[in-house]
This record gives structure tokens, C-alpha cells and sequence, in this order.
């Protein structure tokens, strides 16, 4: 019975053995299966916590604020996104000279910078309304991934709500956004062994030369006994010098002359346009071709200006260089045409000024003169009835105005002269404009800028190429129950004029 009992125990052991192997072969494989899939998420985790490097570019009328609420949104997810500042993107693009809201300079400030994505936002006028639209730009090659359609209109209140109400869109693009791949460093190249110089044998002691015996020093041979030679009378020049008269010429030719002036053939624009309209209802009006809101000259105007020196041919100091001085450009022929564009009206553009005159000559030879001159003046833009009827949604204007102007007039070289002049002119009537049935609470103010280059073909006549501008500008401040309600205009007038000038 033992043996049997013996036998039983050693059969039912060795069938635990059997069964416990294939399961010790199997532990480890289930070991390394966790391993592998926790690796797996750990990879995928440091993933989604790398913050994208993320950069607001703003711009238009409400930059500001699109700007801040943009920042703001991707501030609040820190482990997503590292906001740049926006003044290292405008650095990092003046530097390489491209625009970081084009597809071509964003990739290029991105891989200057390290940028994943920048968010260009832009909140310029279209039309009539203003609008933001927001772009999100890939940092690897600048292609919008989302740019979700533009809000309108768009004011510094509405702005952060189309920035939140788009936000959904814009982020979806920032997670597909990817930074430049940086650029391969080549393998650093082994030192190219140098091979050592082959040594010289010593010279054996036995083949040594002797040393070279000293020369014998020799006796200086006497120097030649040499003649004096008698001195050449130097022959005196006997020209005449012309430099004191070639002075005295060019200082009378710059001397202050008793009248100056100019006649010739002018071309103008103008563009009147307002800000903050609210209902929509007040006409802009363009007369050329407009160019960003800017009308370029096209209509033609006579353009004339004189300044007269009384006290020149009496005196030759300071008084001599006070002068009269007054200006006109007049149009002829032009038509404006009504809402509907099914009637033209005859249209008047003036304007004239006059006032004192004063300049103050400097450098060598006079060459250079600093001017100041006090105006008063009228600009007029008036649109006459047809049949009684003229159009009623575009007033007429006189401005009248009062001024003060800086100039710097500029010899460069014997034929060519330069004169800019910069003034500032403050409306005291704008005409219809400023009437109880459109602005009766405006406040106005003008600026008025010029740059002349003159060819002389004598000493009394050139040859003149002149560009100017004037530009006025008004503040509204409409009250409830104002026929019109707007925030402000821009009334300005381009002009290129050819002229003839004279100096006598």
C-alpha cells in the first residue's frame, strides 16, 4: 500500500509541474505588453503637453482690441500654446524685410522666431461698415489653415464677441499648425592629419665653410665740386582773378528779388468721405479715380501765384525780404453727377489766399532760405442746380480759413532749385457743411503740404513740377435729434500742377 501511495504522490507532482510551466513562460509576455502600451502613452502625452509657440498680428482701427482678446484666449491655455509678443514678430519682419500677413513672410518670421501659428487679425474698413477677419497662418509654410468668415461691423464692444463666437474655428487650425522643421546640422568633419615636415641632416662639422673675411674699407671718393647756379626769376601771373566776381554774381543772383511767381496748368482731385456714419445714409463723393479712399488728380484747374517785394529795390536788408504774396487755382468744365448718375451738374472748384511773406536767407552764397507766411484765404466746391434741382445728400463747402506755413526753399545746383512748404490752416466757416441742417457742432482743422522742383532755363524764367495737398478734417459731435449722425469727415484734395515760373 506505501508503494502504491508512493507512486500517486510522484504522478500528481509531476502533473503540477507540467501545468505550472506554460504559465511562467507567459507571465513575461504580458509584462511586456503593459510595458510597451504605457510607453506608448506616455509618448503621446509629452505630445499634447508641448505648448505650440503662438503670435498675434493686429491691425486697423480696433487692433487693440482684437489684439488683447486674442492673447487673452490663447493665454488661458497655457499648456497648449506660448504666446509671443507681437513686437518681436514686427522686429524679426522689418529685419528680413518681408510681411509677416503674407503666406511668404508669416514663414519666414515663423522660422525665424519658432513659431507654430500666427493669428493675423485684421479690422479694416470695407465699404462702408468695418469688419475683423482672423487667419490662422501655418509657421511651416504660411498656409491659412482656418479663417473663418469676416464679422460685421466691427467695433471695439462687438470685436471680442466675433473673436470668441469664431474662436472654435481658429483653434482647430492652431492644433493642425506646425513649426519649421529645423534645419540639418552636418556631421562634424574629422581633422585632416597633418604630415610632419621632413627633418634636415645636420651639416658635418668637417664641411663647415670658413668664415667669410671682413672687406677691407674703402676711401669715400671726393664729391664733385659743383657751380652755384643763379636763380630763375619766377614770371608773375598777371590773370585776372575772377573768384570775387563769380562770388558777388551768384550771392546778386540769390539777393531777394522784387517779384516771384508762378502760371500754369493744374491737375486735382477730391475725395470726401465719413467716419462712423450710422445709419448708412450720408454720400461720399469722389471726383478722379480713387485709390484707397484717395482720389488721384485728374480734373484741370488754372493755378497761379505771385509775391511781390515793395520794399526790395529801397532796401537791402531785412525788410527786403518781406513780400505780398497770393495764389488762385480756378477750374473749368467740371461735372458732378447725382446719386443715380442719370444727371450731370456744373461743379466750381476754387480757391485763393493771400497774405505776408517772409524769408530768411542762409548758407554760402545765400543758397539757402527758410520762409514763414501768414494766409487767409477761401476754398470753395460748390455743385449748381439743373432745372432748379441739385443733389441734396452732397453739400456744398466754402472753407474759409486762417493759416500759418513753414517752407524751406533750396539751391541744389546752378539750374535746379527745391522748395517745400507744410502749413497748418483752422476753418473759421465750412459753409454747408457746418449749417444746422448738417453739422451744426463740428469742430475742423486743415493741414496743407507742397514740394516744388524748379528747372531754370534763365536768370528770370524756370520750369516748375509742383505736388500738393490739402486735407481737412472734422470732428461732429452729433447730439440726439441731429438731422445726421456720424462721428467725423475727411474732406482732402490731391493736386499736381506744371507750372512756369518767373524771378525778377
Amino acid at each position: 500500500m506505501m508503494t502504491r501511495t508512493r507512486h500517486v504522490t510522484a504522478a500528481a507532482l509531476l502533473g503540477a509541474a507540467l501545468l505550472l510551466v506554460p504559465a511562467a513562460d507567459a507571465a513575461p509576455k504580458k509584462a511586456s505588453a503593459r510595458t510597451a502600451q504605457s510607453a506608448t502613452k506616455k509618448s503621446r502625452a509629452a505630445k499634447v503637453t508641448e505648448a505650440r509657440r503662438v503670435a498675434v498680428l493686429a491691425s486697423g482701427p480696433h487692433a487693440d482690441a482684437a489684439r488683447d482678446v486674442l492673447e487673452a484666449e490663447v493665454a488661458r491655455r497655457p499648456a497648449r500654446y506660448e504666446v509671443v509678443p507681437e513686437s518681436a514678430v514686427r522686429s524679426a519682419a522689418s529685419r528680413l524685410g518681408v510681411d509677416p500677413k503674407q503666406p511668404a513672410g508669416a514663414a519666414a518670421v515663423a522660422s525665424e522666431l519658432g513659431l507654430s501659428a500666427v493669428l493675423v487679425a485684421d479690422t479694416a474698413t470695407v465699404g462702408k461698415k468695418q469688419q475683423v477677419r482672423i487667419t490662422v497662418r501655418n509657421g511651416r509654410d504660411g498656409k491659412a489653415l482656418a479663417s473663418p468668415a469676416a464679422a460685421k461691423p466691427a467695433t471695439a464692444k462687438l470685436v471680442p464677441v466675433a473673436v470668441k463666437r469664431q474662436w472654435t474655428a481658429l483653434e482647430r487650425g492652431l492644433q493642425k499648425s506646425r513649426a519649421p522643421e529645423a534645419a540639418p546640422v552636418a556631421p562634424a568633419q574629422p581633422p585632416t592629419p597633418v604630415e610632419p615636415e621632413p627633418v634636415k641632416p645636420a651639416t658635418p662639422i668637417a664641411e663647415t665653410p670658413p668664415p667669410a673675411k671682413a672687406p677691407e674699407p674703402k676711401t669715400p671718393d671726393a664729391e664733385p665740386i659743383r657751380k652755384p647756379v643763379a636763380a630763375t626769376p619766377k614770371k608773375e601771373d598777371k590773370a585776372p582773378e575772377k573768384h570775387d566776381d563769380a562770388v558777388s554774381t551768384q550771392q546778386e543772383s540769390r539777393s531777394a528779388p522784387l517779384v516771384e511767381g508762378a502760371l500754369g496748368l493744374k491737375l486735382f482731385g477730391r475725395s470726401l468721405r465719413y467716419k462712423d456714419d450710422v445709419f448708412g445714409v450720408l454720400r461720399p463723393y469722389t471726383l478722379g479715380k480713387d485709390v484707397a479712399g484717395l482720389a488721384l488728380p485728374g480734373a484741370p484747374q488754372f493755378s497761379g501765384d505771385v509775391t511781390v517785394y515793395p520794399l526790395a529795390p529801397f532796401q537791402k536788408g531785412a525788410l527786403a525780404r518781406l513780400g505780398l504774396t497770393g495764389s488762385i487755382d480756378q477750374s473749368f468744365g467740371l461735372k458732378s453727377t447725382g446719386s443715380t448718375g442719370a444727371v450731370s451738374y456744373p461743379t466750381t472748384a476754387r480757391e485763393w489766399t493771400a497774405g505776408l511773406r517772409y524769408v530768411m536767407p542762409f548758407g554760402q552764397a545765400q543758397r539757402y532760405g527758410f520762409e514763414v507766411t501768414g494766409t487767409y484765404g477761401m476754398n470753395t466746391f460748390r455743385i449748381d442746380a439743373v432745372d432748379g434741382e441739385r443733389p441734396l445728400d452732397l453739400p456744398n463747402v466754402e472753407y474759409k480759413t486762417a493759416g500759418l506755413g513753414l517752407g524751406l526753399r533750396a539751391a541744389l545746383s546752378e539750374k535746379f532749385d527745391f522748395n517745400f512748404r507744410l502749413g497748418y490752416q483752422h476753418p473759421l466757416d465750412s459753409g454747408e457743411l457746418s449749417s444746422d441742417e448738417w453739422f451744426p457742432r463740428m469742430s475742423a482743422g486743415a493741414v496743407t503740404g507742397s514740394a516744388t522742383l524748379a528747372y531754370r532755363l534763365n536768370r528770370i524764367l524756370d520750369v516748375r513740377l509742383k505736388a500738393d495737398l490739402r486735407r481737412y478734417f472734422f470732428k461732429f459731435n452729433p447730439e440726439p435729434g441731429d438731422p445726421y449722425v456720424a462721428g467725423g469727415a475727411v474732406d482732402q484734395y490731391p493736386g499736381l500742377s506744371l507750372q512756369v515760373g518767373f524771378r525778377y
